[in-house]
């Protein structure tokens, strides 16, 4: 999806603002709700003209000339049913466009959720995940993503147990025997790099750079 293309759209970590009208993302759902729209009006203003013209041309066949004040009457009849036929269109054309926002808002939403989570993951830090609302869409995209982030978020919380018993054993070689420490520093430190490796992919990462 294209990026926030206004101030309420920048990701970040501030609760958002409840929203009289649902719209998250302006451009990806003004853009399918128009297509929503276009489609529903565009059959119901095609199948109402093809009543009204039915109507109408029924009316014709009836052999009003020798009474004017019938004529009059059913006249007033079509255009009654003509209105009727906007209004119906005009109804069928706002709802669809409220049913298009609330649609693709269960979407985008959930998306705008997921950019402002890497949004904070690319500061460096983990972010306060919480679950979709019920009527969200893409439940299963974000399961997959929290289950990323809770791996991530283990693997350094692993890295750094090892760091903080490395330094402890850094500490003990100061006062004593500093052979030992050190064997357990570069045990720690190759534990760690071999899990950079495996995240990075390749362990000659380093040496092309």
């Amino acid at each position: 999806m294209e990026n926030v293309h206004n101030a309420s759209m920048t990701p970040n970590d501030d609760r958002p603002r409840r929203r009289v009208v649902p719209i998250v993302d302006g451009r990806f759902q003004w853009k399918y709700t128009l297509l929503i729209m276009a489609l529903g009006v565009g059959l119901t203003a095609i199948m109402g003209g093809f009543l009204y013209k039915a109507h109408v041309d029924n009316t014709r066949l009836l052999d009003l000339a020798a009474n004017q004040l019938l004529q009059a009457e059913v006249m007033r009849g079509d255009q009654i049913f003509l209105l009727y036929l906007i209004v119906l269109v005009v109804l069928m054309a706002l709802g669809l466009g409220f049913w298009g926002l609330i649609v693709t808002h269960r979407v985008s939403g959930p998306l705008y959720v997921v950019a402002r989570h890497l949004t904070t993951l690319t500061t460096g830090r983990y972010p306060d995940l919480r679950p979709l609302r019920k009527r969200d869409e893409l439940h299963d995209f974000f399961a997959t993503f929290e289950e990323a982030v809770a791996y991530l978020r283990g693997r350094d919380v692993a890295l750094l147990r090892d760091l903080d018993m490395a330094l402890a054993e850094a500490k003990k070689g100061l006062e004593g025997d500093a052979k030992v420490g050190l064997k357990e520093i570069v045990k720690v430190l190759q534990k760690n790099r071999d899990a950079l490796v495996e995240a990075v992919g390749t362990s000659n990462t380093l040496d092309r750079t």
